[in-house]
């Protein structure tokens, strides 16, 4: 019952309500290949959606997704979102929360929208409603105050229909406080186990066929970084080569323009070389081979430089690069693809990295020996001694296990919750990283009801109200929906 109020915040209750007020922000644009249609999107009831409103939302929950992920959405992903269908789902429901409120003989005033448009931030100036600003937002996404205000209308209908379908939820008892007061408040005993891969190590056994074996299937991890060998020349803003006496943004034009010159002149002369023959002054570096892990000090290490490097053909000619340090032309003398060494060369890392996944399976298999035997009715302190394993003891509740605990992993938290005197191991060792864990619950402690503030009170009656609202909520819509009749155009 907890989790279930903790997990609250990815409600629908709790989603309807952001995207609601989320909304109030956002305008109708209309997208281009939307326009022209008369034909609804999607009808439920008889109440037309328009494909202007369904690209609206739409783009709005691409403006959400594009932000979460930095700017852009790969298109695997975009297709994963299923956006179409979200969108759907939410103008449907909007829909059926406008429906509602009308049946139950609710309407917005006029009154109601002036105090709702004037208390909007976008439309103030020095924390007062500014009209002028109001009607020029407005005019800027081709909107009438009348227009808006009637799409503010419907909104603010369906919020008032999302609210007292919820509003049904009045009551919560002493009873429901109190349990989830001791849900709260319940410690659990534990004596647990860990055991690290990292005991293993020393108990793998080595062989010539086991790591010619291994190497051969993880070959591709050993092979060698890719290297590059280039000329280039070097036109920086600061240091060696660039103008003298000159602050870094006075040199600045100065710097492309002499590096433009010179990019001009080696396409012109044909090559790098032959305009250098044409040019004494010009100074052509040059580099060894070298890999991203060992780049010369001569080269500049900006990323977009580096990036370019390693993207070059075999004699192929750079761009113009431009990085925070100034100019770079470069030319790929060389190129050494990544390639699998000899065994021998690599030997040691191999036995390393055997003897490391090895260990892990050890791990693992010790782990599920140990809980095996456990199962059988042995005791944690048996098993201690005859494995040599130190045996711990904590003592976690759900609200302060993190800061109570230090060495049981918070991420189990649930998993040891469930635990009783019935069923005290769990079905299999946990895995944290790369330690297993292997718990025992050893008791449960309720918190005596009579100490509950008033506060925590108000705090957990708040809790149970908004999960009876959304249950209501959701019963509802789930009716609604199956009851409703829903047309959506096949050009969606």
């Amino acid at each position: 019952m907890l989790q279930f109020f903790r997990n609250k915040s990815q409600s629908v209750f709790i989603q309807a309500i952001v995207l609601i007020i989320a909304l109030v922000f956002v305008f109708w644009g209309v997208g281009a290949n939307m326009m022209g249609s008369r034909e609804a999107a999607i009808v439920v009831n008889d109440d037309e959606i328009s494909f202007q409103e369904y690209q609206r939302t739409y783009d709005q929950f691409l403006s959400v997704y594009r932000q979460q992920f930095g700017g852009s959405i790969p298109e695997e992903l975009l297709v994963s979102l299923g956006i179409s269908n979200q969108v759907k789902s939410q103008l449907i429901r909007e829909v059926l929360f406008r429906q509602g409120a009308s049946a139950m003989g609710l309407f917005v005033s006029a009154p109601e929208i002036q105090q709702e448009v004037r208390s909007m931030p976008q439309f103030q100036e020095d924390n007062a409603f500014n009209m002028a600003k109001y009607k020029d937002i407005l005019a800027a996404n081709r909107l009438t105050p009348r227009k808006y205000e009637a799409s503010r209308r419907i909104e603010m209908l369906g919020a008032k229909g999302f609210q007292a379908i919820g509003d049904f939820a009045t009551t919560v008892t002493d009873a429901e406080i109190k349990d989830i007061y001791q849900q709260a408040k319940e410690e659990i005993s534990l004596e647990f186990i860990k055991i690290s891969p990292e005991t293993f190590v020393d108990d793998v056994s080595i062989n010539e066929k086991a790591l010619q074996t291994w190497f051969g299937k993880n070959k591709d991890n050993y092979k060698t970084a890719p290297q590059v060998q280039l000329k280039f020349l070097s036109f920086p803003y600061v240091g060696d080569g660039a103008p003298e006496n000159m602050a870094e943004e006075k040199a600045r034009p100065l710097v492309f323009q002499k590096a433009n010159e010179a990019y001009e002149g080696i396409i012109a002369a044909g090559s790098l070389q032959e305009f250098a023959k044409n040019h004494p002054e010009t100074v052509i570096r040059k580099t060894d081979f070298f890999s991203r892990e060992t780049v010369p000090d001569n080269l500049d290490k900006a990323a977009i430089v580096l990036n370019k490097a390693f993207t070059l053909k075999k004699g192929e000619l750079s761009s113009l690069i431009e990085s925070p340090n100034g100019y770079s032309i470069l030319f790929a003398q060389d190129i050494k693809d990544p390639e699998v060494p000899p065994f021998d060369t690599v030997r040691d890392q191999v036995t390393n990295d055997y003897k490391k996944a090895q260990s892990k399976i050890l791990a693992r298999e010790k782990g599920e020996e140990i809980l095996s035997t456990l199962k059988e009715h042995s005791s944690f302190a048996d098993i201690g001694e005859q494995n040599g394993i130190e045996i711990k003891q904590t003592k976690l509740s759900r609200s302060s296990g993190a800061e109570t605990n230090n060495t049981f992993p918070t991420s189990l938290l649930m998993n040891v919750f469930s635990l009783s005197s019935s069923k005290p191991l769990p079905e299999e060792p946990a895995q944290v990283g790369e330690d297993y864990y292997i718990y025992h619950f050893t008791g449960r402690m309720l918190p005596d009801p009579i100490n509950i503030t008033e506060q925590e009170k108000a705090q957990y009656s708040g809790q149970i109200l908004n999960a009876k609202r959304e249950r209501i909520v959701q019963a509802w819509i789930r009716h609604q929906e199956n009851n409703a009749e829903i047309f959506t155009s096949k050009n969606l």
